[in-house]
């Protein structure tokens, strides 16, 4: 098994395309197709099913596919650490947040990080906290912050608690129930949730104080149209309470007075075993560590990461 084998196979795997395969790796068609013909040999087994729809990969082809981005990742970043040990911190850097995530101590962490060190590239993706989960597995991440549930200990990484999120719940303003104060009172209504109710607080909340789960669920990942979808439908809605006061100056929302108290969001610093961090990354993560345990630091503050 080659590196430039699996450099094919997963350019194939994404484009669905030998031919674009070919121009995005600057290799001859037939080069392409005997590479893979010899792993397949190799391996005794077919990665690739042709048809007039393009090119897919067997379940042989997705299990290698899986392996084979975290190798080039790998192999990535191990270049990219060379290059840094040679003197200058000009790599990359990718950090996954979820919609609840980000706060001043981010962006103040950020904008002194970019200060330090102008020429790392650096790239944030919003994603739904199992995909956060599967990019850092994967490799596509540095580091993620996450509210994810509190069971992460089999996960293989490296978790740093950074702080609690208060959350509110919040209904349009001209709902009939925007002077509910029991969440009794909401028994049968529909919710709006931006993952799952197994994977959401909300669905602890309830089976806490004995309340049937909710059977109309509108699930939502998108932070615009879930503000959007909240101030136009009767749906309740589960929010940080930080991004509802964002979200309330633009839009015609109301926070629910309820008397139960609501489970607050642990927000957490996820990230990859130490060894396997680049420098960039690294840095990144002890500037967020110091910005959110020092919350009144100066934003010149600079800590210089192994």
């Amino acid at each position: 098994m080659k590196f430039h084998q699996l450099r094919a196979i997963v350019a194939i795997c994404e484009s669905g395309s030998i031919q674009e395969a070919s121009r995005q790796l600057h290799i001859s068609q037939p080069a392409l197709s005997k590479g893979i013909k010899e792993l397949e040999a190799e391996l005794g087994v077919p990665l690739l099913v042709r048809s007039n729809r393009g090119i897919t990969v067997t379940e042989y082809g997705e299990r290698l596919v899986k392996r084979a981005r975290m190798v080039l990742e790998e192999v990535r970043r191990a270049r990219e650490e060379i290059d840094t040990l040679k003197g200058v911190m000009d790599g990359k850097l990718a950090i996954g947040v979820s919609s609840v995530t980000p706060s001043h101590q981010f962006v103040t962490s950020l904008n002194r990080y970019r200060k330090r060190f102008p020429k790392v590239q650096v790239q944030i993706i919003e994603l739904r906290p199992s995909k956060l989960l599967e990019g850092l597995r994967e490799g596509q991440l540095d580091l993620v912050l996450t509210s994810l549930p509190e069971a992460r200990s089999a996960d293989g990484f490296h978790w740093v608690a950074l702080y609690e999120q208060a959350t509110v719940l919040a209904v349009r303003k001209d709902h009939p129930l925007r002077h509910a104060r029991s969440l009794s009172e909401l028994k049968g209504q529909d919710w709006l949730l931006q993952e799952s109710l197994e994977q959401s607080k909300v669905g602890q909340m309830l089976n806490e104080h004995g309340i049937v789960s909710p059977e109309n669920i509108i699930e939502c990942a998108s932070v615009v149209l879930y503000a959007e979808l909240a101030a136009s439908s009767d749906a309740i809605s589960y929010w940080s309470i930080r991004v509802l006061e964002l979200a309330q100056s633009l839009l015609n929302l109301e926070r629910l007075q309820i008397a139960e108290p609501l489970p607050s969001m642990n927000i957490s610093l996820g990230c990859r075993d130490q060894e396997l961090m680049t420098r960039e990354a690294k840095a990144m993560a002890d500037d967020l560590i110091y910005a959110y345990t020092n919350p009144h630091a100066s934003s010149s503050h600079g800590r210089v990461s192994g």
